[in-house]
């Protein structure tokens, strides 16, 4: 049976990308911040884990390293944005959100780097804000945007490391998704999220099953511009 790590598993994108592992067969290892993954399965593990704190990130690689000495997927998911329709470059919400975005999920997956199989991939949740080809369309969520945008780089540079292990990185797009962080952004100018969170559930399971390519940005199951 192969193992995944979803993070932030316990709602949203996370949850449904959860549910589709479980019902392929996998063993799901989920993280949760507040509240317990709402599945009960046999193959499913909850564990609790604080992205942006040191010390949960150490235990949590503890707790897996027992339950997983092997990991075949690390889908990095968990995520914050602190500012979303603010306008202003806050640096305080800028340091909190690159603890949870990005350092926190460097160290997270740097941890597990040693336990990934051959083969094995591990898949960032980015975002069309964190793209360079995508014109800004507004002011707003400076923080979330740089973050995501210096995700998109962690995700070619650990491809780049990583090509002789053949572990694949990619990047994930999921688009405007219908989650607590989607909805929050809906307004009445550009109007609310129209995806489902089983729709990038199915795109992420698509990349673990059959995308054999390293350090590419994908979106709706084709590679996207950066």
């Amino acid at each position: 049976m192969k193992t995944i790590i979803i993070t932030g598993a316990s709602r949203g994108i996370g949850l449904a990308t959860a549910k589709k592992f479980l019902a392929e067969g996998w063993k799901v290892i989920g993280t949760y911040l507040n509240t317990p993954t709402p599945v009960e399965h046999p193959n499913l593990i909850s564990i609790k884990y604080e992205q942006g704190d040191s010390q949960s990130i150490a235990s949590a690689v503890e707790e897996i390293k027992k339950i997983a000495p092997i990991i075949d997927t690390l889908v990095n998911n968990a995520g914050v944005v602190l500012d979303l329709h603010e306008t202003t470059a806050d640096i305080e919400k800028i340091r909190k959100t690159f603890d949870v975005n990005l350092f926190g999920l460097i160290d997270f997956t740097e941890k597990l780097l040693p336990f990934i199989s051959r083969d094995g991939h591990i898949i960032n949740v980015d975002s069309n804000y964190g793209a360079f080809s995508t014109p800004i369309d507004d002011e707003t969520s400076s923080a979330y945007r740089i973050s995501k945008a210096a995700l998109n780089m962690y995700t070619r540079t650990l491809a780049f490391r990583t090509k002789d292990a053949e572990i694949i990185v990619s990047s994930l797009d999921p688009g405007w998704v219908k989650t607590d962080m989607g909805n929050a952004g809906a307004t009445e100018e550009y109007g609310s999220p129209d995806r489902e969170p089983e729709q990038p559930a199915e795109e992420i399971y698509n990349l673990v099953t059959n995308v054999k390519e390293s350090g590419y940005f994908w979106k709706f199951g084709k590679k996207r511009e950066w």
